[in-house]
């Protein structure tokens, strides 16, 4: 949030009044918050990922046997 805070000095350079200026910086703020993700986000993506790689490991191995068996 503080760099946030850092632009309302910008906008009243700028000229904006308090309010405008104000909303600006609640609407940047409230945008950033909205795209972050949380902790548990990170681990269902971690969880997801190990599933996909032991899918594929899996998959390859048994192309592999496959091909070995059929030459």
């Amino acid at each position: 949030m503080t760099t946030i805070v850092k632009l309302y000095p910008i906008l009243k350079d700028l000229g904006l009044d308090d309010v405008k200026a104000n909303e600006f910086v609640e609407i940047i703020d409230q945008s950033r918050k909205e795209d972050l993700a949380t902790k548990a986000d990170l681990k269902d993506l971690e969880i997801r990922l190990v599933k996909w790689v032991i899918g594929l490991m899996i998959a390859q191995t048994s192309i592999t046997i496959a091909l070995l068996k059929f030459f």
